[in-house]
């Protein structure tokens, strides 16, 4: 939209490190296009998408907002406020083996938002059990996309919800940040975020670079990202107003709007963001970090892909097994020695592979016929051009037809030195009879 639209500064945020302000701008909307935009959302009348379609409008004007008490906890004694199905249609009961969308009074699940998926989980009571798949939000209300496995679930019934997951998206969300302040140290503050995706066992961060990062730089980053770890580093969290949170030096997501009232997340002056996610409580409990891969997403936007946590663990315990492995191939404890043995070891068969298919394994016979040296012989292996030319040059007169099988083919080289026998019209000769070729 800012590309089809002008646009407006709505605020300069101080970033820590730099003496200018980076600029925040949004498009500037006609007033028509403000006012269809309102009457769209009042309408609600369908546009193909089936959330629109579903019973959003008699939910928002029947229920309020639920709360998301995630920040603070991983569980919650709740009631189900509604229940929808698979088409967002208003039910007032799911049961086993049926899947559909749970509203919860308050809810732990983080919906998915600024990069970070949205939680997994359980929802039970005495009798029933139903897993959570997916939380999003819709219209504002936090949605967790559920699976009934055990008898039922119904309107205003206490539950107890329970996130699975939260721990190590935490890990990979916190590590995109401290990701983000590395890239800038290194990079140059021109770096800016493009886009980015937090999961349980990896992240993806996009930024905007003009080229290919040299593995230099990927390597100072995974290393400052890492310092940053291992520093246990505090976290810290707090709302402030959005002209406090700017002299804090907080970078804001280009693009997004923000409120009077912004969430603020820090650790130590290294990184300093409005966010909205669930983060660790300090550095140290990421564990480790990994980049496993940086490449191009389109014209000046580059992408790095990381692990961290147990992500982390596993891939260096990959590593360290398919070094094993190498290690047992190669023979040696140093895999590139070992390597680099192969390799000379690969050059010396080459050469002596190609020795041998010089050399002539069968004896040349020679005939003398009216003083000229006749040589017609089948040979095995070897250079037919190379065994031609050799006898040429060691006898004045000569004429020789060598033949050699390759494959399903009769090779013919042929070869006259003072003689009156023409070399190609003996080949066109003798081809015929034995299915060969010069």
């Amino acid at each position: 939209m800012a590309d089809a639209f002008p646009t407006r500064e709505v605020s300069r945020v101080a970033v820590v490190g730099r003496k200018e302000p980076v600029v925040v701008y949004e498009p500037v909307l006609p007033e028509d296009m403000n006012e269809q935009k309102q009457k769209a959302k009042a309408s609600w009348k369908g546009s193909g998408d089936i959330q629109n379609e579903g019973d959003f409008k008699q939910i928002l004007e029947k229920y309020p907002k639920n709360e998301f008490v995630g920040y603070t906890q991983n569980s919650s004694k709740t009631k189900i406020v509604t229940l929808l199905d698979e088409t967002f249609k208003e039910v007032s009961k799911l049961t086993q083996g049926q899947t559909g969308w749970i509203m919860l009074e308050q809810t732990p699940f983080y919906a998915l938002s600024g990069g970070q998926v949205g939680d997994i989980g359980i929802i039970e009571d005495d009798k029933s059990i139903a897993e959570v798949l997916e939380t999003k939000k819709f219209f504002e209300l936090n949605l967790s996309k559920i699976r009934v496995e055990q008898e039922f679930l119904e309107q205003n019934e206490e539950v107890m919800a329970v996130v699975v997951n939260r721990y190590e998206i935490a890990k990979h969300h916190s590590a995109t940040h401290l990701l983000q302040s590395a890239l800038k140290m290194v990079l140059g503050e021109t770096v800016s975020q493009a886009g980015s995706l937090n999961d349980s066992s990896r992240l993806r961060f996009d930024f905007t670079y003009p080229k290919a990062m040299t593995t230099e730089e990927i390597n100072e980053v995974e290393d400052l990202v890492n310092s940053m770890i291992s520093r246990a580093i505090a976290g810290n969290v707090e709302e402030l107003p959005i002209e406090e949170a700017k002299q804090k030096g907080a970078i804001a997501m280009f693009g997004e709007k923000y409120g009077d009232l912004v969430r603020v997340v820090s650790f130590g002056d290294f990184s300093v963001e409005f966010c909205g996610g669930i983060h660790v409580k300090n550095t140290s409990d990421i564990g480790s970090f990994f980049i496993t891969k940086e490449s191009g997403v389109s014209a000046g936007v580059r992408r790095i892909e990381a692990v961290c946590g147990l992500s982390a663990i596993n891939y260096a315990k990959q590593n360290i097994q398919t070094l094993a492995q190498i290690q047992e191939e190669v023979k040696n404890n140093d895999p590139l020695l070992g390597i680099a043995k192969l390799k000379e070891q690969i050059k010396e068969l080459k050469k002596e592979l190609q020795s041998a298919q010089n050399a002539v394994s069968t004896p040349i016979n020679e005939e003398n016929i009216n003083g000229c040296k006749v040589v017609v012989e089948v040979v095995e292996n070897g250079d037919l051009k190379k065994i031609v030319d050799d006898l040429k040059n060691g006898n004045e007169k000569i004429a020789v037809l060598l033949l050699q099988a390759k494959d399903d083919k009769v090779m013919i080289v042929a070869g006259s030195k003072n003689t009156s026998i023409k070399a190609g019209d003996w080949i066109k000769n003798i081809a015929p009879i034995v299915g060969g070729g010069g």
